[in-house]
């Protein structure tokens, strides 16, 4: 399997452990299954060194996501602010999954820049921030979970994890990976899920608890999603919005919109899609590309947001009832590229 890191950071990363008592794990701002699946999994790992950590996320995370084992240990700092600091305030060392940037955590920046804890980055995003004294970080890997397990083996000096963790880490490889889909056309991806395999996780009842877990409230919603959905063949491009009267409508939760920026992309000849969903003073985006399209390099530009080259997140600005006007002259200017992807 290669290697992808050096042993002077492996030697760094033991000797931040050797002395860590209380280690704090933070994720990113709306965690997603990687986010979960590999925090947890780092948390369980830990607990084989013999070293006591803690989960920290600004807010609350999907329901289909709460049957992994640990999970409901992760400390929301929405619901639990003091708890929330004082893990970070306490912290020998700061792990940061899944985000490149401090930014990303949005409340939680402020509490963790005050801190005098060294910050290790495990993260698979393009363009890694100058924010962490050590670096894990490889943008071509399906997730950070795939992360997790090449170091957490190493760590551990064993293949075959405990279950727990192989189930978390599975299911964030599989979502970030949409299902196998995508970001994973090499070799050693498939090794790392055979391993996982053979730690004992039962494959088809982690897709089931994923993929087949969700309220008819939420499908009712993607029904509606779809039916408004607007094509610009002229452009290789859909989109899909959605303001805060629609969700309420279908009874939102969280995590309910997961996955509907992908649905666009079924039909012929659509290289971009993008999901703007209204908040209270912004436009949160999801956006999807296929082929040579950089949708990292458009939500940078544009949209104050970043992530992969076909799979990236941002905002607008704007009111709601212009966003529509705003977008379609931001995705004109992309017309030569995108038919060229």
């Amino acid at each position: 399997m290669k290697n992808l890191f050096t042993k002077r950071q492996y030697d760094n990363l033991n000797r931040y452990l050797q002395s860590a008592k209380n280690v704090t794990i933070i994720i990113h701002t709306n965690p997603d299954g990687d986010a979960i699946g590999s925090s947890v999994a780092l948390s369980y790992i830990l607990e084989q060194l013999h070293i006591k950590s803690n989960v920290i996320v600004s807010n609350d995370f999907p329901e289909f996501l709460r049957w992994i084992e640990g999970s409901d240990k992760i400390i929301v700092y929405a619901k639990n602010r003091h708890e929330a600091r004082t893990a970070i305030k306490n912290a020998d060392v700061i792990f940061c999954l899944d985000f490149n940037s401090l930014a990303r955590i949005e409340i939680l920046e402020k509490i963790v820049r005050e801190t005098t804890a060294p910050r290790i980055l495990i993260d698979h995003h393009i363009e890694p921030a100058d924010d962490f004294d050590l670096k894990f970080s490889y943008y071509p890997i399906s997730s950070t979970s795939e992360l997790v397990y090449r170091i957490g083996t190493k760590l551990l000096g064993t293949k075959l994890l405990p279950e727990n963790i192989a189930e978390a880490l599975f299911c964030g490889m599989m979502t970030d990976s949409g299902a196998f889909s995508h970001s994973s056309s090499y070799s050693d991806f498939f090794r790392i899920i055979a391993n996982l395999l053979d730690c004992g996780i039962k494959k088809d009842k982690i897709t089931h608890l994923v993929y087949d877990n969700f309220t008819e409230s939420r499908m009712k919603l993607l029904g509606y999603a779809l039916s408004k959905m607007t094509v610009l063949h002229e452009y290789r491009a859909a989109y899909i919005t959605l303001s805060q009267d629609d969700l309420k409508r279908f009874n939102f939760q969280i995590g309910d919109t997961e996955g509907f920026v992908n649905y666009p992309l079924s039909i012929k000849g659509i290289v971009l899609s993008l999901l703007l969903v209204e908040k209270d003073d912004h436009i949160k985006m999801s956006i999807r590309s296929q082929g040579n399209f950089d949708v990292n390099e458009m939500a940078r530009r544009h949209f104050y947001g970043g992530g992969h080259f076909n799979a990236a997140g941002g905002k607008m600005l704007c009111k709601y009832k212009d966003c529509e006007d705003e977008l379609k002259k931001i995705i004109k200017d992309y017309e030569e590229k995108l038919f060229n992807a």
